[in-house]
Formats: structure tokens, C-alpha cells, sequence
């Protein structure tokens, strides 16, 4: 699939399962039921392999052993996503060929809760 669709689908992922403020303008959360499948939490993780791409292998050094240590099935996807999307958020704010392609502010509002 393109990446664009990934890093779609990374984002209604993020809207409907994690995040409960606005961080991606126009992503709306997935409809009450419908879960995602297999090949769609797949591509979850594609999409997020290519945004680790441009983590900081120094700063981002915890995120990046964490995410090796993600099922390849898309088992522990969540949970990674859970305690780490405020700095996927930002990464991907950061991500050179996504501002070209998407309109995900520069430094999205991502308050510390």
C-alpha cells in the first residue's frame, strides 16, 4: 500500500483509540464498532516504521527499543502507541514529506497529562 494511506490510517488509529484532543485537524475517530482488522493494524505498524525512521537515534533512543520489542503481528501496537503518542505526534509534525502532503500543524497542542 502507499504510505500515505499507512500514515492515514496511523492517524484515525491515534484519533479514535488514544487521543482525546484534537492533534490531527480533520481525522475523525473511526465509527463505534468497527474494529480495526489484521491487515489494517499492519499497516499501522508500516506506518510507524517509517515515522521512527526520522526519531533521534540518541534522544529517542527508549522510543526506538521499545518499538523493536512490538509484535510484528500488531499485538502490542496499542499499548506502544498508548504510552508514546504524544512523541509519535510530533515526529510525525516533523516528518519532511508529510507536511507536504498533509496539513498536521508544526508543533501540534500536545499538553502533558
Amino acid at each position: 500500500m502507499d504510505n500515505q494511506i499507512n500514515i492515514d490510517l496511523l492517524k484515525e488509529y491515534i484519533k479514535t483509540l488514544i487521543a482525546s484532543e484534537v492533534v490531527f485537524p480533520g481525522t475523525l475517530p473511526r465509527q463505534w464498532g468497527k474494529e480495526f482488522t489484521k491487515a489494517e493494524l499492519e499497516d499501522v505498524n508500516i506506518g510507524l516504521k517509517m515515522i521512527l525512521r526520522i526519531a533521534d537515534p540518541i534522544t529517542d533512543k527508549a522510543l526506538i527499543r521499545e518499538f523493536k520489542r512490538v509484535d510484528e503481528s500488531g499485538a502490542y501496537i496499542h499499548w506502544f502507541l498508548y504510552n508514546n503518542w504524544r512523541k509519535i505526534v510530533q515526529l510525525m509534525a516533523d516528518y519532511p514529506y508529510l507536511a507536504t502532503r498533509t496539513k498536521l500543524p508544526t508543533a501540534p497542542n500536545l499538553s502533558k497529562q
